[in-house]
């Protein structure tokens, strides 16, 4: 691998992993805008059956004030508002607008559902900037450190440099980058004051038109839809900003001079990203949307170091950086939490060399799984690549990558669940950071490997009683294959590659541009879907599945969807009915992003 390859495999991850975490964030923001629509769509119902006539309400009915009754109940609710706005700091002029409001002795039927309405309103908002402000702020950091270790770990050698505190980054993420001038807590307050101000509107021309409460409840829902989209523009193009200004500030801190742009290629990737991959500039001309991503909404592109020089050179250069203190060589296969622990948090540099001025950094090969002699090594590179998911779940980041697990195995069974992997993301890269580690353990019964189900997000677990010996693991699988209960073409690396096919049948069922592209129906469809399409396409039908597929693949649709792809991965030469289900997979990975 040259150096460009390098670096430019490694941003690509740290990219893929911050563009993650703007992808959870929207979907907390799209169960806020659900969890609202529904308050919402139960509060217009309850009242007009309230105060309907004839299944409508007139503009006389919707103005006459409220009765004694009906005005105690009403700021019953508003102190309840009041309440939960101070407890929750909520936006302070809306506070203030309930406080008047509650001090009011007259107000009419409408200017109730009103209140009731932008209640809703303004904790959704509240909620979302909660959201998005976390996300941000765990880009921006986690941005920042990755990028020190991915550089300091490429050139060899590291330093002690200061940790982010939460008033820097609070600087960071406040200042307004964008033309408008605002930043992202405005551009918010901004959105919810336009969806407020057309919630009113539906609601009071509702009225005077005399149309069904379900026509407004309709019309509520459609523009609750387009914020919510807004909202999503505004997740992925702030994501993309703030990871690339932590690479950029990463990058002043390490006194890299210039920078390279590198686009994700694939048939959604902008013309303007094509045209700008492989540019470099000095770090004097970095500017967001001109030389620097984001250049569009939802970029996907990201940036690398770009030396003229070798490796070496730049080793010699950060060794002679004495004003940071001492500097340090760093192992090919430190991890992220071991150089964290070291250079961040000022850990015990006892096991590590010191790099003195007139040393020569000397870079050795990246290593390959072939070259690794322990169980231990597989794992370290494993990790390395940054392959599985990374999120944040209330309020902490899970790193998977740093979860895999193969202890207890052959060596030779561990290099071959690495080696699976890498053709699994070789093959399909849009799927890197979409599925979880793989781990180890002792199954029970006659199973050889399993996958997690159910949240999108499935990992492989092997059995050690199985991996733990290569040639008995062979073995027993030729013996399967032979009774025909395994795909023709394949050996044991197919047992892995099975327990991935379940994985992405889990993810492309939970993936709601793949739910729409199939009628919206529920999870676990997708295996369900194409299963008699393929068949019917080969002029097969189901009971042909055993001599066409295997014995394991007549169970159900998902282990038939898991037997194709591992035939359609492992084998040389693919039947037509994994052939044909490998050609409309990609198609429907083609949209995953």
């Amino acid at each position: 691998m040259n150096n460009g390859e390098y670096w430019q495999k490694r941003f690509e991850l740290l990219e893929q992993a911050a563009h993650q975490q703007g992808v959870q964030c929207y979907a907390d923001i799209e169960k806020q805008y659900r969890q609202a629509q529904k308050q919402l769509e139960g509060q217009i119902a309850a009242w007009y059956q309230r105060f309907a006539s004839n299944n409508g309400v007139t503009l006389a009915e919707a103005k006459r004030i409220l009765n004694a009754k009906e005005l105690a109940e009403l700021k019953w609710d508003v102190n309840q508002y009041i309440q939960y706005g101070q407890e929750n700091a909520i936006n302070g002029t809306w506070v203030k607008q309930l406080e008047n409001a509650s001090a009011r002795f007259h107000i009419s039927r409408l200017e109730a559902l009103k209140l009731q309405t932008q209640q809703s309103i303004e904790v959704m908002f509240g909620n979302q900037l909660d959201s998005i402000d976390s996300t941000m702020r765990n880009v921006y950091k986690s941005g920042y450190y990755h990028t020190a270790y991915e550089i300091q770990k490429g050139v060899g050698v590291g330093w002690d440099f200061s940790a982010l505190d939460d008033k820097q980054i609070s600087k960071v993420i406040n200042k307004p980058w964008a033309v408008d001038g605002k930043n992202f807590s405005e551009r918010i307050w901004g959105n919810r004051q336009k969806l407020v101000n057309e919630l009113n509107n539906t609601l009071t021309q509702n009225i005077i038109l005399g149309k069904d409460p379900q026509k407004a409840i309709d019309e509520i829902a459609r523009k609750m839809n387009t914020s919510k989209t807004n909202a999503g523009r505004l997740v992925m193009t702030e994501e993309a900003f703030f990871s690339s200004t932590a690479q950029k500030d990463c990058f002043t801190e390490l006194d890299v001079e210039q920078f390279e742009i590198v686009a994700t290629l694939d048939s959604h990737t902008s013309d303007i990203c094509r045209g700008m991959d492989g540019k470099h500039f000095p770090m004097s001309e970095w500017k967001v949307g001109v030389t620097a991503p984001p250049f569009h909404v939802h970029c996907r592109s990201t940036t690398v170091p770009y030396f003229d020089d070798e490796f070496d050179a730049v080793g010699e250069r950060a060794a002679r950086d004495e004003e940071t203190g001492k500097t340090y060589f760093v192992p090919g296969n430190m991890t992220y939490k071991e150089w964290e622990k070291s250079f961040v948090n000022g850990g015990d540099k006892s096991g590590l060399q010191e790099a003195l001025p007139d040393d020569t950094i000397k870079t050795e090969e990246k290593k390959t799984v072939d070259d690794c002699e322990t169980v231990e090594q597989v794992q370290d590179l494993m990790k390395d690549q940054q392959w599985f998911r990374v999120a944040e779940i209330n309020g902490h980041v899970y790193d998977t990558n740093e979860r895999i697990g193969l202890k207890g195995l052959d060596l030779g069974c561990a290099k071959s669940i690495y080696k699976t992997h890498e053709q699994l993301f070789d093959k399909f890269p849009q799927l890197k950071g979409k599925l979880n580690a793989v781990g180890s353990t002792q199954l029970g019964g006659m199973t050889y490997a399993q996958c997690s189900f159910g949240l999108g997000h499935g990992g492989v677990t092997v059995n050690t009683k199985y991996f733990s010996d290569m040639e008995k693991l062979a073995k027993s699988y030729e013996k399967d294959l032979q009774a025909g209960f395994h795909p023709k073409g394949t050996d044991f690396s197919a047992i892995v590659m099975h327990e991935l096919g379940h994985a992405i049948d889990d993810y492309l069922s939970y993936t709601e541009m793949v739910c729409g592209l199939l009628n919206n129906y529920r999870p676990k469809i997708v295996s369900a879907d194409l299963r008699p399409k393929v068949m019917r396409s080969c002029g097969l039908k189901v009971s042909d599945i055993r001599n066409e597929v295997s014995g394991y693949a007549t169970k159900d649709a998902q282990e038939w969807f898991a037997e194709c792809f591992a035939e359609y991965m492992v084998s040389d030469e693919p039947r037509p009915v994994a052939a044909k289900f490998g050609e409309m997979l990609e198609e429907l990975l083609k949209g995953v992003k």
